[in-house]
């Protein structure tokens, strides 16, 4: 007697897609066509809304999605256990085809943070059942604040194919044939007018403002030396600038919200403001990097592109078509009007912080050292960026604790159960009005407050917000300005705001800030630190920190030398001079602060003047 082998077919995932030109969408989406050809037990059809226009976007769609015989179909008829694959209007497609009301899994892939905008046609989509694939973490924040999402919420960040890279970009940035590009497909009057101030000034430069091939594009990078890459303002994952930095390019971009993870200003990349002065400053600063400081920003940016490799992503979709049907009765469980919040976090967890403690200042006095050395102690987990939640433009005091743990998990990643967690930004203690709010969040909250030589600090901020592009004032002419730019000021939050960009003088005013926090946190609560202690004695300042936390003191973590680059630290005799006398009543004030917290500290700090 013979038996028939039997053959489980694989499941079908459909795509859908209306192409009649190469876009970063498109390319996304191909690429998750191909995720799903890869993964055992499932296979891919796609069904084009449109026919191709001209015989070059017919070879540009097989070059996208490399379709097979029976992948490209006339209309989906899936089975029962087949899955659909929605991104942006395909939900459309699905209604007409009368698969609104069927069981089928579906996997909704959100590339753009406009799906949180109430009114639009995407956001309305966003109440219907489906396991939905954020392209970025800002993404996913601003999808879960709707509270109308039913179903999982994942973020896989974008990816690029790592092997598809020109071999020119092994090529020194130093010895490329183009200084710089301008990569302005997306913001072509930009672009346009920042051409024009390089011509003005005698910059070689290319002006790309027409979507090219990739491996045109890639080339392109490949052999120039700076990349200046224009984003929208509001982009959910902003390719260029991450294709920028695998080609070895010195990467020139502005804040479009979903770069924020990937693009850190002064480490992996230059974040400009958004007008034509400033990207001309960010240009001129990177043509005049001295040959280490850019191999370090350029190692930095090697390792940023490491953990957005398109194998990352494949993984991350794969693992999540193997889940994918206990998630799908997830996403059907959640009933209508019951947010995403609600449903993936116990009420009791969210009952309780996340975040333990807070490097909340000052900017420029350490913290990022700071940081580095707490994040070293193995029963501490340590966000890995300013993470800026409190201060945020989008912050509302209306936010549940459960939705700032929610920001604070994503921040803190996989590392955080078990461990004392903490953050850094600095601006918190700066702002008057946040202090309140972290209070509101977690009463039992532990501060650590980093200062400075109020006058070394003013000078140190200036000359970052000068190479930041931010500042073109001399020294002097800034400090003066610095009253006048805070009284126009009329959003102190917004990125770029006197309040952020120019407070040189007004954040050196220590005791301030610190009666402030002492209002609404008790002083045993707050742990004041002076960097210049823990320079000297580093190891004994770590021992307090720990101690202070409640963490093993015995952990020894390597010091490294802060500030040791920074420019005119003796420059400026006239106005340190001034300033020195301009901080005199500051410091009686700070050393009657500072008793308050005396018994925290042990030993009061050193006075910052001296």
């Amino acid at each position: 007697m013979h038996h028939a082998l039997q053959t489980t077919k694989p499941r079908i995932v459909w795509f859908h897609r209306w192409h009649d030109g190469l876009t970063g969408g498109q390319l996304k989406h191909a690429d998750y066509f191909d995720h799903a050809r890869r993964t055992a037990g499932f296979a891919p059809k796609i069904t084009f809304a449109n026919a191709p226009v001209n015989a070059a976007t017919a070879r540009q769609r097989h070059q996208l999605w490399r379709v097979r015989e029976g992948e490209p179909v006339a209309d989906w008829t899936p089975r029962e256990s087949d899955v659909l694959f929605l991104a942006g209007t395909d939900w459309r497609y699905a209604r007409a085809r009368r698969l609104d009301a069927a069981g089928n899994p579906r996997i909704n892939l959100i590339q753009g943070v406009q799906h949180a905008h109430k009114g639009t046609e995407l956001h309305g989509y966003l109440a219907r059942p489906a396991i939905r694939v954020c392209v970025s973490a800002e993404v996913a924040a601003a999808i879960e604040e709707t509270g109308l999402v039913r179903g999982p919420l994942v973020t896989i960040p974008n990816g690029i194919d790592v092997g598809a890279l020109p071999v020119e970009r092994e090529t020194p940035a130093a010895s490329r044939p183009s200084p710089v590009l301008v990569v302005g497909y997306k913001r072509t009057d930009l672009a346009n007018e920042l051409a024009t101030r390089l011509q003005q000034e005698g910059i070689a430069h290319t002006t790309s403002t027409g979507f090219l091939e990739r491996p045109t594009f890639l080339r392109l990078l490949a052999q120039s030396a700076v990349a200046v890459c224009l984003p929208q303002a509001e982009e959910g994952f902003y390719l260029p600038a991450l294709e920028a930095m695998a080609c070895g390019c010195v990467t020139i971009t502005l804040d479009c919200i979903g770069n924020r993870g990937f693009c850190q200003h002064l480490r992996n990349c230059l974040v400009a403001s958004d007008n034509a002065p400033s990207l001309l400053r960010m240009i001129r600063t990177a043509l005049g990097m001295s040959a280490t400081r850019r191999d370090q920003l350029l190692a930095a940016a090697s390792d940023t592109v490491a953990k957005h490799t398109l194998d990352s992503e494949r993984e991350k979709f794969q693992s999540l078509l193997t889940n994918i049907d206990a998630m799908w009765r997830e996403a059907q469980s959640v009933p209508m009007a019951t947010t995403s919040r609600a449903r993936r976090r116990p009420k009791a967890r969210d009952s309780e912080p996340v975040l333990d403690f807070a490097i909340v200042g000052a900017q420029k006095c350490g913290t990022t050292a700071l940081r580095g050395f707490l994040g070293a102690h193995p029963e501490i987990a340590m966000c890995g960026e300013e993470v800026h939640l409190f201060d945020s433009p989008s912050y509302s005091s209306d936010w549940t604790r459960g939705q700032i743990n929610d920001r604070y998990r994503r921040a803190l990643g996989e590392t955080a159960p078990g461990k004392v967690c903490g953050e850094s930004t600095p601006a918190y203690m700066f702002l008057p009005e946040v202090a309140p709010e972290l209070k509101r969040y977690n009463p039992r909250l532990k501060l650590i407050v980093l200062l400075r030589d109020p006058v070394q600090r003013a000078i140190s901020a200036y000359y970052m917000e000068k190479d930041r592009g931010a500042e073109d004032k001399p020294l002097w002419l800034a400090l003066l300005l610095e009253p006048l730019r805070c009284m126009l000021d009329g959003d102190s939050r917004s990125p770029t705001s006197a309040h952020r960009q120019h407070t040189y003088r007004r954040r050196g005013l220590y005791s301030k800030q610190l009666h402030n926090l002492f209002r609404h946190f008790h002083p045993n609560q707050v742990l004041v630190l002076h960097n210049a202690d823990l320079r000297r004695n580093h190891h004994a300042v770590l021992r307090r920190v720990f101690r202070f936390l409640g963490v093993s003191e015995d952990v020894r973590v390597p010091p490294e030398s802060v500030f040791a680059n920074e420019r005119a630290r003796t420059k400026h005799p006239v106005v340190r001079a001034l300033l020195r006398a301009a901080y005199a009543v500051e410091a009686v004030r700070l050393a009657r602060a500072l008793r308050m917290c005396m018994p925290v500290s042990g030993a009061a700090p050193s006075r910052p003047g001296n």
